[in-house]
């Protein structure tokens, strides 16, 4: 019998292992986690919309009807491709015929590493709930600080980066700081707050249109951001980051400058690209290893234009669907038709019903953008139960403008 070792429980190891379910092929998942983070929302937990059970699916329960799939949780620390094997964090190793590494990316400081003590970036589900209990503290402090400029750095928030994570955090906290909480603090105005976002370049969301990323300008101003382009971050320390243009006193920085591929792509002594990502051939496989895949964010594929694809859900998804045809097909590599990525188009959220898109050749913004936006990202969701509970608690927050339950619950660090 076959044995396909899958690394990574995201999305495209997921949708490979939903679509290539085969009583002929035994399955191994090798994930640290036990669960599927939906991860297009976890800013809505980081900022208090939703709680870590609304955006995550427990594994083993999507699985306990395949019963040729086996998970394992752990951590995959090494891989051998002339043994054709996974070594585990508990020693063990985990013998495959195919393997597909699907294990996502984390955030990168670019070298400079111990930024990572004074800022929080967003991959998982701790990592949000340190950005909101951070943010939440930061109001309490501020609260209960009578000096003005020592409480000025509580209410400064700096998000560091001007992609889709950095664009959304920033709405999302604009929102709490200026219209959730302004009636629930006596200390202090919500108009003493301060969110920044600072990007290096000449624009947000650069990998779409001027005309869409000047929009999410707008509108990120408009809810009170202020966006700083052509900023430089040079150095972040206890309470200041410091630009190339200025410093700010600040108790409060998310980090969603930049990503790097997951550390174990080293093991598979292959190609990779500046941000550590296997290059890998039109079958989506190493170009001397026709039995190892890697798909997602930890893959460098280029399309027949040489650009390489984004690291978005979608291309992982379609990854995984077009390996599941490979695989259940025993199609050797030298007949494998090349993967194609069918492009449906870009949403980004700004905030409270403003988006922005790119569906096809037309681009939509604002109010009908966000619809879109919304519709998009519970279709995705696992679960029914999922699903409902996120659009309810939209409702909520958007219709009522009642965040979700902000609870402190951990003793500070």
């Amino acid at each position: 019998m076959l044995n396909v070792v899958v690394i990574g429980g995201g999305f495209g190891g997921l949708k490979f292992l939903q679509r290539a379910r085969s009583s002929k092929i035994q399955f191994t998942l090798i994930d640290k986690q036990n669960h599927h983070l939906f991860q297009p929302l976890l800013y809505q937990v980081a900022t208090a919309v939703l709680s870590p059970a609304n955006i995550a699916f427990p594994i083993r329960r999507m699985f306990k009807n395949y019963k040729n799939v086996k998970v394992i949780l752990d951590e995959a620390v090494d891989i051998n491709r002339d043994e054709k094997t996974v070594t585990i964090s508990n020693g063990d190793n985990i013998k495959y015929d195919q393997l597909i590494v699907s294990t996502g990316s984390k955030h990168s400081y670019f070298g400079n590493e111990d930024w990572s003590k004074y800022s929080n970036g967003l991959k998982g589900i701790n990592d949000a709930l340190q950005i909101r209990e951070r943010l939440l503290r930061a109001f309490e402090k501020a609260e209960n600080e009578k000096n003005i400029d020592k409480r000025a750095k509580y209410l400064n928030f700096v998000v560091v980066g001007g992609g889709p994570t950095g664009v959304e955090m920033a709405g999302s906290i604009a929102e709490i700081a200026f219209n959730n909480m302004k009636e629930e603090f006596r200390n202090f105005k919500s108009s003493d707050a301060n969110v920044y976002l600072i990007e290096a370049t000449e624009k947000i969301l650069p990998m779409y249109s001027d005309r869409l990323s000047g929009k999410a300008k707008k509108y990120l101003e408009d809810f009170g951001v202020q966006v700083r382009t052509n900023e430089k971050v040079v150095k972040i320390e206890n309470d200041l980051v410091t630009t190339d243009k200025e410093d700010i006193h600040t108790d409060n920085v998310v980090w969603a400058a930049g990503n790097e591929a997951s550390p174990i792509i080293e093991k598979l002594n292959t190609k990779t690209d500046n941000e550590g990502r296997a290059i890998v051939d039109p079958d989506c496989s190493l170009k001397d290893d026709g039995n190892v895949f890697v798909i997602g964010d930890a893959a460098n594929y280029k399309d027949k234009k040489n650009n390489t694809l984004p690291g978005i859900a979608p291309v992982a998804i379609q990854q995984g669907k077009y390996l599941a045809k490979v695989i259940k097909s025993k199609t050797i590599k030298k007949d494998r038709k090349p993967f194609k990525y069918n492009d449906k188009g870009m949403m980004a959220t700004v905030g409270r019903y403003k988006a922005i898109g790119k569906i096809g050749n037309i681009e939509v913004s604002g109010f009908l953008a966000w619809l879109f936006w919304s519709a998009i990202h519970i279709l995705y969701l696992i679960g029914y139960r999922s699903k409902i509970l996120v659009v309810i608690e939209w409702i909520f927050s958007y219709l009522f403008n009642k965040k979700g339950t902000r609870l402190i619950y951990r003793e500070p660090t």
